[in-house]
């Protein structure tokens, strides 16, 4: 191992604890699905291999990878450590540590159970791991055979839309252990030994977190949550780009037209879902929720009206109609006159899309998407503003600056 890398190890019976104030990110589905990750571990247990499972847990300060990023490593001859032996899917912040990890994982793909490294960016210009000034930890759990029901029960659950916590016990006080409480009654099951549970769901929130359990048992606890859904109402050209770019950010999509030449799947081939309905009557086949994203780029302005009017009603976390200032403002004109509240109305983002002078479908498409993610990721925050330091004033006044 580079003696360039400084972690801590964790280890039964030899087992330390730093006092250290962890900070907890925003962090679902940051580089890629969980759920191809999941795929691919379960597809390559069921081929007889073991696989590796590394997890961001915690982050203090600046890090590449944040908590919950995670990768999946496999493939490694047990006997050989040849160069470009193994293989990796994910990522938990890249550089030096990220390949510095990879090969511990090889290294254990051997043998069943998990280690915890702790990694510090230092912030000296001679460090090859980089100048953040942050700590980051990684999990490294190694599963075979015996764990294939762990990975299909996850990916039935996320395919089903079913919530629950992928609980890891990572202290050295019990056995290590991966568990998917996927039911209410699950959630006071013992997990890590004799008074060692979960008590409600309900405390998880919905990022994922390390935290000390009954019985002073440490474990990293990732909530299971559907991925956000983004109904696009309209299948034109614009809602083409607009599907492929929330796709790739990891949302799942709905298309939404009257006209079946526009909406199908040789178009929309990216599309989770495509229905062919009126405007007026798509609501009743659509499940709009608190994690539901509606995008409204109909043909005209009429049809933006219909859908509108529909769609301020719903529980949206967002409601978002593309436009000019103009017809934005005779639209919501005309819906107040129709009995809706101006409160109603004030949750509409339109003209939709973070400004940045946007003018191919492509680029408004990305705009977009954009906005989609800062209310998924800020939620209702103030504009967004450029984070280039040399914003910030001259290079004396830097120091001390960060975060502010």
């Amino acid at each position: 191992m580079s003696s360039l890398l400084r972690f801590r190890r964790w280890r039964t019976g030899k087992f330390e604890i730093e006092n250290w104030r962890l900070k907890i990110y925003n962090a679902q589905h940051y580089t890629m699905s969980d759920f191809e990750i999941y795929k691919k571990a379960a597809v390559v247990l069921r081929a007889g291999e073991n696989v590796a499972l590394i997890t961001v847990i915690s982050t203090e300060g600046s890090t590449p990878g944040k908590v919950g990023y995670k990768m999946l490593v496999w493939g490694q001859d047990a006997q050989t450590l040849r160069p470009g032996s193994g293989q990796a899917l994910g990522t938990v912040g890249g550089g030096l540590v990220e390949a510095e990890v990879i090969d511990m994982a090889k290294r254990s793909l051997s043998r069943t159970g998990n280690q915890v490294f702790k990694f510090t960016f230092d912030g000296l210009t001679n460090n090859e791991r980089g100048i953040c000034g942050g700590v980051m930890e990684l999990l490294v759990e190694t599963f075979d055979q015996k764990s294939l029901p762990l990975f299909q029960d996850l990916l039935a659950a996320i395919e089903n839309g079913q919530k629950g916590a992928l609980v890891s016990i990572i202290s050295p006080k019990r056995a290590a252990k991966k568990v998917f409480l996927k039911k209410i009654s699950d959630l006071r099951m013992p997990i890590g030994g004799p008074k060692t549970e979960i008590e409600n769901i309900d405390s998880l929130g919905d990022q994922p977190e390390k935290r000390t359990l009954q019985g002073g048992v440490e474990a990293f606890i990732e909530p299971v949550l559907e991925e956000p859904m983004v109904f696009i109402f309209g299948a034109g050209h614009l809602s083409y780009h607009i599907c492929r770019c929330a796709k790739s950010v990891n949302f799942r999509v709905t298309v939404c037209d009257d006209r079946a030449e526009f909406a199908n799947k040789s178009r929309f081939a990216d599309a989770d879902n495509i229905i062919v309905e009126s405007f007026e009557t798509v609501f009743d086949r659509i499940d709009v929720n608190k994690n539901s994203y509606i995008v409204i780029v109909t043909r005209g302005h009429q049809s933006d009206q219909i859908v509108l009017e529909k769609a301020v009603k719903t529980d949206a976390k967002y409601v978002g109609m593309i436009g000019s200032k103009k017809k934005t403002a005779t639209i919501l004109k005309g819906l107040q006159e129709k009995g809706i509240p101006q409160k109603v109305l004030t949750r509409v983002y339109s003209p939709i899309g973070i400004s940045i002078g946007a003018v191919t479908p492509q680029e408004i498409a990305l705009s977009i998407v954009c906005e989609l993610t800062k209310i998924r990721r800020l939620g209702e925050t103030p504009a967004i503003k450029h984070m280039r330091i040399s914003a910030r004033g001259p290079a004396q006044h830097w120091a001390g600056q960060e975060g502010k």
